[in-house]
């Protein structure tokens, strides 16, 4: 391990030693405006922490100088890491750092964070022509987004760069999909289910005709959908009358995320028909109220793409052959694209995020920084 990759793993160190689940990211968000000014940036923290219920007060930026001619290039990580993420522990071997085993370890993100640190440490202190750099430090991702929903991009000039948190350095994620949270409020018609269940109209069966027609699961090769939730009835002996289902469609492709849901909305209603019949006399029929709403937009970055070109490039000096890839995910990227960002998403070398048994693998994290550092120097426009 050289000393640059040490004070790298030190930083990382430093950084998973804080406290900072979603929602509780204040020291961080502190941590890292205090180190940015030491590394020479103007920083800008934003009033995002208070349109939603974290202790921070907002995303931190920081407006790094360049030595050369050229619009910013903008390096993005998230500051926040799931649960359960307090008192981390870290344990160093001589390939990987892990947790002890009672928390996650936080790689995700502070391996992005601890690249941006250090790539910013790395040109300050050498002597290279390199464009101005633009740092976004977002909060609460692992929740939805909401510092990247609740940014204040207008105070940035780049558009183009990378974020750092994905997993694996060997792959570029250039797309990733759009996502709509659909809930459907599913009533029917009361009656006792022992004396007269003829009377009644089952939300149940209502929303199992619409399932039964629906395309779920894998639709396409860019395409899924599904249904998590689902809530009604009390007790056994009467028709159920409501139920509320709660489910999400994903596509890398616009045009068929749009398709999916109208097809998810079109089988409610259809069952709606299946199931009007006359009960005393008089036409009775369920009734469906079907509501989708964007969760996110996709992201979509070509191939071709200068910043794509670059670190490929990089990871071949490496000995790294990274590919262009898809996500079935969405991160920070998906909300930056819908603001008019190009950040292709980079690995930082964890493995099993979100649980206890993650790891930083250090020859791709080390690896990872040097491609960052790499594409911010090759970087012009």
């Amino acid at each position: 391990m050289n000393p640059q990759e040490k004070h790298l793993l030190d930083t990382f160190l430093s950084l998973v030693k804080i406290d900072s689940e979603s929602f509780d990211e204040k020291t961080i968000q502190q941590f890292l405006a205090a180190r940015l000014q030491e590394l020479g940036c103007k920083v800008y923290v934003d009033n995002a922490g208070k349109k939603y219920n974290t202790n921070a007060k907002g995303n931190v930026m920081g407006f790094f100088p360049g030595t050369a001619k050229s619009l910013p290039v903008v390096l993005s990580a998230h500051m926040d890491t799931v649960t359960p993420g307090k008192q981390v522990k870290p344990q160093v071997t001589k390939t990987r750092v892990t947790s002890d085993g009672t928390t996650i370890l936080g790689a995700d993100d502070k391996a992005g964070l601890a690249i941006i640190l250090e790539v910013l440490r790395t040109l300050k202190e050498q002597n290279h022509l390199y464009p101005p750099v633009e740092v976004v430090f977002t909060l609460t991702e692992e929740n939805g987004m909401q510092g990247a929903k609740n940014l204040d991009y207008k105070k940035l000039k780049g558009r183009e760069g990378l974020i750092l948190d994905n997993e694996e350095v060997g792959k570029l994620l250039v797309q990733g999909p759009a996502v709509n949270t659909i809930e459907v409020w599913v009533k029917g018609l009361a009656a006792h289910a022992g004396v007269c269940p003829e009377k009644g109209i089952s939300a149940l069966e209502v929303a199992a005709y619409a399932l039964a027609q629906m395309k779920l699961g894998r639709v396409d090769k860019e395409t899924v959908a599904n249904f998590g939730i689902v809530q009604g009835g009390r007790v056994t002996n009467v028709v159920m009358n409501e139920l509320y289902l709660k489910g999400e469609a994903r596509s890398l492709n616009n045009a068929k995320l749009t398709k999916q849901t109208a097809h998810m909305k079109a089988c409610f209603e259809k069952a709606v028909k299946h199931f009007t019949k006359k009960i005393d006399g008089k036409i009775r029929k369920p009734e469906v109220k079907f509501v989708s709403v964007q969760r996110y937009p996709a992201v979509h970055v070509s191939k071709g793409h200068p910043m794509v070109k670059a670190v490929l490039a990089a990871g071949k000096k490496q000995g790294l052959s990274i590919r262009a890839a898809a996500s079935g995910g969405g991160c920070d990227a998906n909300i930056l694209s819908g603001f008019g960002f190009t950040l292709p998403n980079l690995g930082v070398g964890c493995r099993n995020c979100h649980t206890t048994s993650e790891s930083l693998e250090l020859d791709e994290f080390f690896k990872a920084f040097q491609i960052t550092l790499s594409a911010v120097l090759s970087y012009r426009k």
